[in-house]
């Protein structure tokens, strides 16, 4: 339905393998050059801060009988880190050091035992630590050293390995020391890794600094670790080890180490992104997935050095071991770390090399809360870290892009586990807060699909977080999860630990305090901490907002400390969920709200409730500014009413930044009127969602405008390279947000029919529409579009308004596919399409920008056909909530559709057979087929696409006939009505388990459909005289229950066939001889006795408001109360000699049939004036493109236009039914079933003689391969010399002159959709219904006429793109123009 013009840049081959030069040590795989997915910034600056000892106690999972050390009071704290700030970072007296001694002095194995034995017999004397300058301890010549590499910088690491060494040789028969050791031994097998790395050359300056500082650093550490060894001796160390002082030295030497591996990743990984090709980075950008959602983005922070030790340690332990389970689940209930956890790990582990990609999910955006995002924007990361992945990743996305829309199942095999088994790549994969997406299932959605492929990538690991709820504990419950994974119970840690590293994170919060503002000695006191610990009981989210509370710039903490002492503890609540006793979350957000605003003016509490409001409702985080802009305040007023509230939310310096609560429990609390009791600070959800949508409309309405990007004319949005560039300069992001999302504040009708809300949404209709569209389709969410409209329709009265929202509802669906492919196409081909009496086109018609002239066949108004597509289809089914439709061709597929575009979503493979039913459960979760040959009932979970069972029932055979499925209303049992020799039968399987329960045997004929009604499962029986509904239970072994029997009409003859029941209403519709009757069985009477010609099926709407028969043209009745069901009226689609399905509310139509898919209307104030006839065309274009052969798919005319005039000048019986066409020269030829045409028109030099007789020109000749019809993908050579199609598992090129086979080829068996030849007809191609390129090459041989077929590897991409034909006759030219041609008829 439009004009449009097509890339025809060639594709890029796939960049070769980058190969970085990097060596990879063979002695620790941590330190393997693989390039990370992000660039980092060194969180801890360009030095070692050593912390105090006393401070960082270790905490390990064996150490429970830990006693609690002695803890120097806060002055005393304060005193030594104001020591070590005024300490320059470039000399090394940040704390004593010792000399590494020389090798030569290195104490061996024996000397070490020799030096335990004279300890126990005391002979041993301490001495106090010898002060050696760091040049003794460098050493001359390391300078130079560092800067060519080579053994003499290996040998600076062999005094911290001997003293490592010693540590961990001391302890050999502790068993309560055993991680410490496994610690030691980590940080040996880094260090050797490390050496080996120094032995290089450094490459560059900067590498050089690094390797000087790490060497420095490492040798104040070491020093430090032998004083301490000779201090204690080796037998009493292990209280140090089991204390602060050594395991803080080793977490030192662990963070050296990995703040030099992480610089060397981030420089490798920026490298590496400039050898991306640009077509590859194209398409990696131009890939559909989340944003900013790495460790790397936002302000997440990792875990305070000293804190949660034992957890880190154990998960560090799982990503190194190659023994260890593929998945990892942290598992916390809310304000436990888990995030936090997460952001050190995934820091960690990019500095090992081993971080192929990371997912942060939050509720708080709407592109990661959305599970159908996690796995593309994974994929894209791998493809950027790995160049193997890549050279799979970018091929694959470019046939096929609509993979992005598939279910989850689909995403990840073809996305994820194949191009990792293919790279053969080890990684690990961070995906946190798995509880803060959206997911309907049961058991998690990711979980769920993770199981199912976790064992076939044994090189890739995935360590995920998620609260304990239902959903995730039966995710990880799944059989073929459970036995994969590992988990941490971070809220089943010992209470005191916990708290330690609380107390820890407070001391070291009010530390910092201190040293910024000076003047407060011995503050915090030992008694205030121990209060806040308390009060914390386990929650981090506390001690994080207690100390933003406290440390605000504008307030004395000390006073901020003291009045939130004061305050009555209380109960605390996650949601509407009892979480801990004697905590205080909500006494401390009431102090914090009354603390910032309680002292303010009450005129000013609507502007603190709006803002606050804007937070916690926005559909995505806004920005300080972006809140200004949509509430009508300035931002400078917004900033600092943000900041007083800071320690509740998440604030950037940059206002241009999006503020977040800064947990989810604060928006729980201020829009809940039972924990929120104070109305000054309480949000209101009606209130203010009405003021973003007042904000949304008006910012609409007086900045959007024509091409605010400035794309340039016909081209795609994928093919702008700066697309992303130009949306950051040219649409500001509260205009983006106002686009997206002002539908989501219109939640209910009072709020639609208000005056200022109807006077703003015309008007925004009637001068913006089409510049909002254009903004949609930039941003990539034009089904944004039709949610919004739907919305304004349901919600406003009727009005002019309405009218006007329903004709622009009209133009989206229309016109979808163009609005979301071509921001440009908007006015090049949808407004000079569109109706001529659509209101949309005389209101922006004056914008439309037209790229050819249309002739012919332009409409006066719309059409009740909103979608007509060429499929050929035998089963449908429409979801209960209305959204979906699931059709089938018959074959071994079924697919998911989008029921407002028909756009494809997913595509379910069952195991073989033919699908003959579908039916969705209750909650359309699931969906069932039921196939034959073999005969199986298939289940599939549609959010994930999985297959959730496969029953082959008993007793089933060649002449068992499947009549209807439901399901019970949990989904979890469903039932199935069949009949074998005249014998109906209900019987009832277990969904998962796909145990068959129990048989019911029905006597009499059953009819209609089955249902569920309550807890059971209904049928109804016709016989004589008599209609009866039963009744039994899903797992009952009682027979069916009668509930009602109600009388038939007198004339319902034995012969009269039952087309369709309403089970609620009781209404039967029946065809007896050729008419069709609806009876009304309650009250004895007929409520409809019309027609009088053959009907294919009959359906009513589920409130029974409308009834539709399927006659061709098919036609709606509409239910009057007073005189039974009147003629509404007809879809006139004669060539849909199909079945149609009605929607659950009544508003639309399915039909069906062997050729094509339609969606209709049955709106009233749609009209079907339109005399277009619809159906599937070939078109075929002259050299010259000012003529054009036109023939309708299965009928014998071509018509021949004039395309300057639009007028017909020659019509031709081809004397077959048509198939394909195509136009060369003057001669025409013609694909029908079992004949190949070839028709040469009369002309006299280019003009071409209308008069002259063409029935003598016309040669046919018989194809020796018969049964081509229009399912069969077939091509015309350009030259007319050769016609190529596949059948069943062959694949056929004839001669068209003889239609002569010349050679056929074996396939596999696949649906293939569409086929083409290559401009120099060398090549034939054929894609799949799943967007997969088979080609062949034709290889002509020595000897005449032998030819053959060769078979193109899968990895290479067709060369030109195909011909693109659609349903209703719209086709590709030459040059790459698409063009549009509807041919009128008489109806």
């Amino acid at each position: 339905m439009w004009l449009f013009k097509k890339s025809t840049e060639s594709r890029q081959s796939p960049q070769q393998p980058i190969s970085l030069g990097i060596p990879t040590p063979s002695t620790n795989a941590d330190l393997a050059p693989d390039i990370g997915p992000e660039a980092v910034n060194d969180r801890r600056g360009s030095r070692v801060v050593f912390r105090d000892r006393s401070e960082d106690r270790r905490l390990h999972a064996s150490d429970a009988s830990t006693q609690a050390h002695r803890r120097e009071d806060a002055a005393t704290l304060l005193r030594e880190r104001e020591h070590e700030r005024e300490v320059p970072s470039n000399t090394p007296n940040e704390r004593p050091s010792r000399d590494a001694p020389d090798l030569s002095s290195a104490e061996s194995q024996s000397e070490v035992q020799n030096r335990v034995e004279r300890e126990d017999r005391g002979t041993v004397t301490e001495q106090p630590p010898e002060r050696i300058s760091e040049d003794d301890h460098i050493g001359k010549g390391v300078h130079d050293t560092v800067q060519l590499g080579g053994s003499g910088v290996v040998e600076r690491f062999n005094p911290l390995k001997v003293v490592l060494g010693t540590i961990s040789a001391a302890y050999i028969n502790h068993k309560e020391t055993v991680a410490v050791r496994d610690k030691i031994e980590d940080l040996l097998s880094r260090i050797e890794a490390l050496e080996a790395r120094f032995a290089t050359p450094p490459g560059n300056i900067v590498e050089q600094k690094r390797r000087r500082e790490v060497i420095r650093k490492l040798g104040c550490i070491e020093g430090q670790l032998r004083s301490l060894s000779e201090k204690h001796g080796l037998r009493r160390l292990d209280e140090h080890i089991q204390g602060d002082d050594v395991s803080g030295l080793l977490e030192d030497i662990r963070e050296t180490i990995s703040d030099y591996q992480m610089a060397q990743q981030t420089a490798t990984y920026e490298q590496a992104c400039k050898l991306i090709s640009t077509a590859e980075a194209s398409v990696l950008n131009n890939f559909r997935c989340a944003q900013k959602v790495e460790y790397r983005h936002g302000d997440r922070r990792g875990c305070l050095k000293g804190t949660r030790t034992a957890v880190l340690d154990q998960i560090e332990l799982w990503t190194r071991g190659f023994d260890k389970p593929p998945v990892y689940w942290l598992n916390g209930l809310a304000g436990t770390g888990k995030s936090t956890i997460a952001q050190t790990i995934a820091e960690r582990i990019f500095a090992d090399g081993q971080l192929g990609a990371s997912f942060f999910c939050s509720r708080d955006f709407e592109d990661r809360r959305d599970l159908r995002f996690i796995f593309p924007t994974i994929a894209v990361q791998l493809a950027r870290k790995y160049t193997e992945f890549r050279s799979i990743f970018v091929p694959l996305v470019q046939s096929y892009p609509a993979i992005v829309d598939e279910s989850l199942y689909n995403q990840v095999k073809k996305l994820i586990v194949e191009p990792l088994k293919r790279s053969a790549i080890s990684t690990v994969i961070v995906i946190d807060a798995l509880d803060e997406c959206k997911d309907k299932e049961p058991a998690s959605a990711i979980l769920t699909v993770l199981g199912q492929f976790v064992s076939e990538i044994p090189k890739t690991k995935f360590f995920l977080t998620g609260r304990p709820e239902p959903q995730i504990r039966r995710g990880f419950g799944l059989s073929p999860l459970a036995e994969a994974t590992d988990m941490f119970v971070l809220h089943e840690v010992e209470p005191s630990r916990v708290d330690s590293d609380i107390r820890l994170f407070l001391r070291h919060s009010f530390l910092e305090i201190v040293g910024r503002r000076g003047g407060l000695g011995g503050w915090p006191t030992e008694e205030q901490l121990n209060l806040l610990c308390e009060r914390a009981a386990g929650l981090f989210v506390y001690a994080v907002a207690t100390v933003k509370f406290i440390d605000h710039r504008n307030k004395n903490p000390t006073k901020q400390l003291d009045h939130l002492l004061l305050l009555p503890k209380s109960t605390v609540y996650e949601g509407k969920i009892k979480f801990k006793e004697n905590t205080t979350l909500d006494s401390l957000y009431t102090s914090i709200l009354q603390e910032a605003f309680g002292d303010d003016d009450p005129e000013d509490d609507p502007m603190v409730r709006s803002v606050l409001g804007a937070v916690v409702l926005a559909a995505n985080p806004l920005s300080p500014s972006t809140i200004g802009a949509l509430l009508g305040f300035d931002t400078e007023d917004v900033i600092p009413l943000l900041s007083s509230v800071h320690s509740l939310l998440t604030l950037q310096e940059n206002t241009d930044q999006p503020v977040r609560p800064f947990h989810k429990s604060f928006p729980d609390f201020i829009v809940d009127p039972t924990r929120c009791i104070n109305q000054r600070f309480r949000v209101f959800p009606p209130n203010h969602h009405l003021g973003l949508l007042i904000g949304c409309l008006n910012l609409m309405n007086k900045s959007l405008e024509k091409n605010m990007c400035k794309l340039p004319d016909a081209v795609t949005n994928s093919q702008v390279p700066d697309l992303r560039e130009r949306i950051e300069q040219d649409i500001d992001p509260a205009l983006q947000y106002a686009c997206k999302s002002w539908h989501k504040h219109l939640v209910d009708e009072h709020t639609a029919r208000t005056p200022e809300i109807t006077s703003a949404l015309h008007r925004f209709l009637e001068n913006k529409f089409v510049f909002w569209l254009e903004v949609l389709s930039i941003l990539g969410a034009a089904r944004e579009a039709i949610d919004a409209l739907d919305v304004v329709t349901k919600r406003l009265e009727a009005s002019s308004t309405v009218e006007l929202a329903n004709d622009c509802f009209r133009f989206v669906t229309g016109f979808f596919e163009v609005i979301e492919e071509s921001a440009p196409h908007i006015y090049h081909s949808a407004l000079p399409l569109s109706p001529r009496k659509s209101m949309v086109r005389k209101l922006y018609e004056r914008h439309a920008n037209p790229m050819a002239r249309v002739v012919r066949g332009l409409p006066d108004s719309w059409d009740p056909a909103i979608v007509t597509l060429q499929y050929s289809c035998s089963t449908a089914a429409w979801s209960p909530c209305g959204r979906f439709i699931a059709i089938s061709d018959g074959g071994s597929t079924a697919e998911i559709r989008d029921a407002a575009t028909l756009k494809r979503l997913t595509v379910l493979e069952s195991l073989g057979g033919y699908i003959h039913k579908l039916v969705f459960s209750p909650d359309a979760r699931l969906l069932m087929s039921c196939t034959y040959r073999p005969e199986k009932l298939i289940s599939w979970d549609l959010q994930t696409g999985v297959m959730v069972s496969a029953i082959s029932p008993e007793q089933w055979g060649d002449d068992t006939e499947c009549h209807a499925i439901t399901y019970s209303a949990c989904g979890t049992m469903f039932g199935v009505l069949i009949s074998r020799l005249g014998t109906f039968t209900i019987r009832t399987y277990n969904v998962h388990s796909g145990t068959h329960t129990h048989s019911h045997p029905i006597e009499g004929k059953a009819i209609g459909d089955i249902w569920t009604h309550g807890g059971c499962l209904r049928f109804a029986t016709i016989k004589p005289g008599s209609i009866t509904t039963w009744e039994v239970g899903f797992a009952s072994r009682n027979p069916p229950t009668e509930i009602e029997s109600l009388p038939l009409p007198n004339n319902f003859f034995h012969d009269s066939s039952v087309h369709a029941f309403h089970p609620t209403l009781s209404r039967l519709a029946f065809k007896h001889l050729k008419r069709i009757f609806v009876w009304d069985a309650q009250r004895s009477k007929f409520l409809l006795n019309e027609r009088d010609q053959y009907s294919y099926g009959a359906s009513f709407s589920s409130d029974g408001r409308f009834f539709m028969d399927g006659t061709s043209p098919s036609t709606i009745y509409l239910w009057k109360p007073s005189t039974g069901y009147v003629f509404h009226r007809k879809l006139s689609h004669e060539t849909l000699l199909g079945i149609s399905l009605m929607s659950p509310n009544g508003e639309s139509i399915f039909t069906f049939s062997s050729r094509v898919i339609q969606l209709s209307h049955t709106m009233d104030s749609i009209t079907s004036s339109c005399n277009r006839s619809y159906g599937s065309f070939s078109i075929g274009f002259f050299p010259d493109e000012m003529l054009a052969a036109v023939a309708r798919i299965l009928d014998f005319t071509i018509t021949v236009f004039d395309l300057t005039s639009g007028d017909p000048l020659l019509t031709i019986n081809a004397g077959v039914l048509v198939v394909d066409l195509r136009a060369a020269g003057n001669t025409v030829v013609v694909l029908g079933e079992e004949h190949v045409v070839t028709c040469n028109l009369p002309a006299q030099g280019r003009v071409l003689d209308p008069k002259a007789n063409v029935k003598n020109s016309i040669r046919t000749a018989t194809i020796r391969c018969p049964g081509i019809t229009i399912v069969s993908p077939v091509s015309i050579s350009p030259d007319l010399h050769r016609v190529a199609f596949a059948q069943d598992t062959s694949l056929h090129l004839h001669d068209v002159p003889t239609g002569r086979c010349l050679v056929s080829v074996p396939i596999d068996m696949k649906f293939y959709s569409d086929s083409w030849f290559t401009p120099d007809g060398c090549q034939v191609w054929y894609i799949t219904h799943e967007g997969e390129a088979d080609g062949f090459t034709i290889v002509e041989g020595s000897k005449s006429g032998v030819i053959k077929l060769e078979h193109l590897e899968s990895t290479d991409q067709p060369p030109i793109t195909p011909p693109w034909l659609s349903s209703c006759g719209y086709q590709i030219t030459d040059d790459g123009w698409i063009l549009g041609i509807a041919v009128e008829c008489n109806s």
